[in-house]
């Protein structure tokens, strides 16, 4: 038994010696260690080293060892470091042929890479040598926003003023929308409707106040600009002209496009909503939003005394309205979007304009609709025996002045949780002249502490571009209504129904 012991304790030192020194060495050859996964990253960075100057002074293949180095670009399973260090000697290459290949390749990589080095060594190479054609990836890579890195601290931002030195960025991403270059662009760089969407977003980054995109639009030539893009501008002239709206989101420039489909009751609307934004007069037409456009159009038919109002006259009929309503503030968190929580209609006053407060007033009009309550008591019973989604739809006019929800069960896929309501693309498609979204908090028999939108339900009215609703279960006050637009407002307008839902 003891000598059984003395074994076993040589046994763990043997181990533990071996885990304490390196298991692999180089082994000199320069490609080979570059290739071998079970060395250090810096290992094979240095191993990279030495192969590309073993190459230059043709010592080695030249197209063995680029092919070794773009086969480890492309590699997911590669280290960040030695894809990097790949990607940039073959960008720093000074055969011109070699190089052309090497830029062709960081091309395609660049729109759906996600190393935030590998993009920088290609966006730092682009600017710097003035690579032009890469200007459409650039925007492209640029588009999709990176968690913990400001917009103006992007490489690919940098590179492309170092492109275009003379003229505003917020030109050339408009020129990337309008014509990523179709003929000499390869089919994987072309912008479909979903990219130029996101090309969308980042011009709104860049242009907050929409001064410049409206320039831009105005300018634009339907006619000089690929089929593909023309029914954009075509939308984006015609927002603009009769609608005074320029969108901020890449989702509302998809909400345009989708209005100017050419269908009888789209084209319908446009009459009203183009005759109703015409009339406004003083400066109630000023910061109009796409979400604006819809509780104009109907109170213009319905309720026309409230287009006549002023701004003040507006804040004070909703503040008497909403003061002697029961209202439940939520609490499962006491910040959102890094600002305490704020629910009350006096904490927004400041920040609510002529449009927003119009809009206010028709959502809770249409909220305290009979017809709405009572299909919403019944979509509770239904949406608390289904525990894998929330339920929610849109909220939109009916017959006469009345309105009516239409319920859009997410699809299988999009079932998440219980806690979650995921808008399917029917239910975008549907919603061309839908007053307002909205989605239900009633797991339970009472919700209270989550009565009102969550952050992720403030993010998706900012990236939506419109203005929602969520109704949740507060026992027996009923239904707490509570209203937010995409600038993060979020006001408690009381509840609806009186009877334990």
């Amino acid at each position: 038994m003891k000598d059984q012991k003395i074994i076993c304790a040589g046994l763990l030192v043997l181990l533990l010696a071996s885990c304490s020194s390196p298991r692999y060495t180089p082994s000199g050859n320069a490609l080979l260690d570059l290739r071998n996964p079970d060395l250090r990253p810096e290992q094979r960075v240095e191993a990279a080293d030495d192969a590309w100057a073993l190459m230059l002074s043709e010592e080695q293949d030249r197209d063995t060892t680029r092919a070794a180095f773009k086969d480890l670009v492309w590699s997911s399973a590669a280290p960040i470091d030695v894809r990097a260090a790949c990607v940039a000697h073959l960008l720093d290459d000074p055969d011109a042929a070699g190089q052309m290949d090497a830029r062709a390749m960081a091309n395609l990589m660049l729109p759906t890479e996600r190393s935030r080095t590998v993009v920088s060594v290609i966006a730092a190479r682009a600017g710097q040598y003035g690579w032009k054609e890469m200007t459409s990836a650039l925007v492209r890579s640029y588009a999709r926003p990176v968690e913990g890195v400001e917009d103006d601290q992007r490489a690919e931002r940098v590179a492309l003023m170092q492109l275009h030195p003379d003229r505003p960025l917020a030109e050339v991403l408009f020129e990337v929308f309008l014509d990523p270059g179709y003929e000499d662009t390869p089919a994987e760089l072309r912008l479909n409707q979903r990219t130029r969407a996101d090309v969308w977003d980042l011009l709104g980054r860049v242009d907050e106040s929409g001064a410049l995109r409206r320039g831009l639009i105005q300018r634009a030539q339907a006619g000089d600009v690929p089929d593909s893009t023309r029914a954009s501008v075509r939308a984006l002239q015609r927002a603009l002209e009769n609608l005074s709206v320029v969108p901020r989101t890449g989702d509302e420039l998809r909400w345009i496009e989708s209005l100017n489909n050419g269908s009888a009751e789209n084209e319908r609307w446009w009459s009203q909503a183009s005759g109703a934004v015409s009339a406004l007069s003083g400066d109630r037409g000023a910061g109009l939003e796409m979400r604006h456009i819809e509780p104009i159009r109907w109170a213009s038919q319905h309720r026309p005394e409230l287009l006549a109002r002023s701004r003040e006259e507006l804040l004070d009929e909703l503040s008497r309205a909403v003061e002697g309503r029961t209202h439940v503030k939520r609490t499962a968190e006491q910040r959102v979007l890094d600002q305490p929580r704020r629910e009350r209609l006096s904490d927004w006053a400041a920040q609510l304009t002529w449009s927003d407060l119009v809009a206010i007033h028709v959502i809770d009009i249409a909220s305290r609709d009979p017809g709405v309550v009572k299909r919403l008591y019944e979509q509770v019973d239904i949406d608390r025996q289904d525990r894998t989604t929330e339920y929610g739809g849109v909220i939109e006019p009916s017959e006469g002045s009345s309105f009516r929800i239409l319920l859009f069960r997410p699809r299988v896929r999009d079932r998440n949780s219980d806690t979650e309501f995921v808008a399917s693309e029917d239910m975008i498609r549907y919603a061309d002249r839908a007053l307002a979204f909205y989605h239900q908090h009633v797991q339970s028999g009472a919700e209270s502490k989550h009565a009102g939108p969550s952050e992720a339900d403030l993010v998706y009215a900012a990236r939506s571009g419109r203005s929602c609703v969520v109704f949740t279960a507060v026992g027996k006050s009923g239904l707490n209504v509570d209203y937010y637009q995409p600038n993060g407002v979020v006001i408690d307008l009381g509840t609806v129904g009186d009877a334990e839902p």
